[in-house]
């Protein structure tokens, strides 16, 4: 006999109170269990209709002191802001942009999803944009080595993350960057720089920052790296609110290490109504020597002296260990064999530079490009020179074949000597493996052997060893070409040495 299923009455109360209470916008989903006992229930699933949030002006960008009406397509709402700090909102949805961030409003209403809509506060327009390049410059060292000038000789880099490609950098420790501004009238403001670099730094650890002789506290200012490739944006950061005064405005940076952000342009912020003008750095003089007087060579524990005619100077040795230089009298020292650079410096003036090549007292060095008469050029005059770090500060090169260059030189002792030719070859596509079928070398008429030397590709000077060569007192070296990689543009020469044989 087939039992009868009989719902408690319990249950089926409650099945019909649900059904009564169904309103619209709630759904509601009978499962049954297949005439299985038991398995007979009601789900239901709520739709809420969302709040929908529109802005006045059709955007969701303010900047900071600014109100923004918002709009609910409900009645009755209640307004509130995720941060007073940044953004506050009326009970009649009235924003007012506090500060600079990103701040989400809220409506909400009984029987409706919660609306939401985030607003970005921005800053508003600079009162001016100021170009680092614009600054005045000051090195500690007077070495202002890397880089281009701007007006004031800041250092100037390419970067083509900053705004016109440039910005500035490559300061070092000590040294000093300095902004002028005229301000038409005296008035609160916000500072700015735009930077980049590939670590994140605390501004400041890298700079102390001053306006008008007073210290900016530069505490929780800070830097965000976002590629540590290289690749990396500029970003705005604040130096924080100051008050400028009426007239001319000194911005000073002082670099605290080596390494810090690039700058590229600096912004002003006034909070009330003025005017700002940059004032750039004039250009800077530079300090001339007389011809010829940008090189020395002076042997080890011989003194020689600069020839620099500018009054006031400073002299600097960049490597003492290979010379030192009286930093009052220019008087320079030979240490060890080798080269470096003595600069000379004076604060309003671009420094100038002397190459010192530092040289056994019993050796005989030759510079390719110096007292040579070329036979076969039409002018017979000037050899052609290539301008880099070579060890006189330039290479010869680009000779046609049949070019002779031809040098006289004194010998302190008569006697054999090795000789070393240096220089450069920077073609892969020229390599030299047979030096005599594209050179010809005589020392005194006296033909060196170069068969079988070999000249390979190189990013940087090669010394190749010629062998044994006989000096007298007074000598002639002839350098001929004959062939087409030396003729050839890659190949440069940059200088002979004759060394006393043990």
């Amino acid at each position: 006999m087939k039992k009868k299923f009989v719902l408690p009455l319990a249950a089926l109360g409650l099945m019909v109170a649900l059904a009564g209470c169904q309103k619209e916008g709630t759904d509601s989903v009978a499962a049954s269990g297949s005439g299985t006992p038991g398995t007979s229930a009601t789900a239901s699933s709520s739709k809420m209709e969302q709040i929908k949030i529109t802005t006045a002006t059709g955007n969701k960008t303010m900047v900071v002191g600014t109100t923004l009406q918002l709009t609910a397509d409900q009645e009755g709402v209640t307004w509130s802001s995720a941060n007073n700090d940044i953004a506050t909102v009326s009970a009649a949805g009235l924003v007012e942009a506090k500060a600079l961030g990103s701040v989400k409003i809220t409506a909400k209403k009984d029987g409706f999803k919660d609306g939401t809509v985030t607003l970005e506060i921005t800053r508003p327009a600079a009162t001016a944009k100021i170009d680092w390049k614009d600054a005045d410059h000051y090195s500690v060292d007077g070495s202002y080595t890397r880089s281009n000038r701007g007006p004031g000789d800041t250092p100037v880099y390419s970067k083509s993350q900053a705004e016109d490609g440039e910005c500035i950098g490559y300061q070092g420790t000590g040294d000093k960057e300095t902004l002028t501004f005229t301000s038409t009238a005296a008035v609160a403001a916000e500072l700015t720089s735009s930077m980049g670099s590939n670590n994140s730094v605390n501004l400041a650890d890298v700079w102390k920052i001053k306006l008008n002789g007073t210290e900016l506290n530069l505490a929780g200012k800070r830097y965000e790296s976002d590629d540590a490739s290289g690749n990396y944006t500029f970003q705005e950061v604040s130096f924080g609110d100051v008050n400028l005064i009426q007239g001319d405005n000194v911005l000073e940076v002082e670099y605290l290490v080596d390494d810090s952000p690039y700058l590229d342009n600096f912004y002003v912020y006034a909070k009330a109504a003025t005017t700002i003008t940059s004032k750039p750095a004039a250009p800077k003089e530079k300090i001339a020597l007389p011809e010829g007087a940008d090189k020395l060579t002076v042997a080890i524990g011989a003194t020689a002296n600069i020839n620099c005619t500018e009054t006031g100077v400073k002299y600097t040795s960049s490597n003492t260990a290979i010379a030192t230089v009286d930093e009052n009298t220019g008087a320079v020292t030979g240490v060890a064999k080798g080269s470096t650079t003595i600069v000379i410096s004076k604060d309003g003036m671009l420094p100038a530079r002397v190459t010192v090549t530092v040289t056994n007292p019993s050796e005989v060095i030759i510079e390719a490009e110096s007292e040579s008469t070329l036979v076969e050029y039409t002018d017979g005059a000037t050899v052609p020179s290539y301008k880099t770090s070579s060890s006189g500060g330039a290479y010869v090169r680009v000779l046609p074949t049949g070019t002779t260059l031809t040098y006289t030189f004194t010998a302190a002792n008569a006697g054999n000597y090795n000789l070393t030719m240096v220089g450069r070859n920077f073609s892969r596509d020229h390599e030299i493996t047979d030096l005599s079928q594209d050179a010809e070398i005589k020392i005194n008429n006296v033909a060196v052997d170069l068969a079988g030397k070999a000249w390979a590709y190189a990013t940087s000077n090669q010394s190749l060893d010629l062998g044994t060569v006989a000096l007298a007192a007074s000598n002639t070296l002839t350098f001929k070409v004959i062939g087409a990689e030396v003729s050839d543009t890659n190949f440069m020469l940059d200088s002979f040495i004759f060394t006393p044989a043990a």
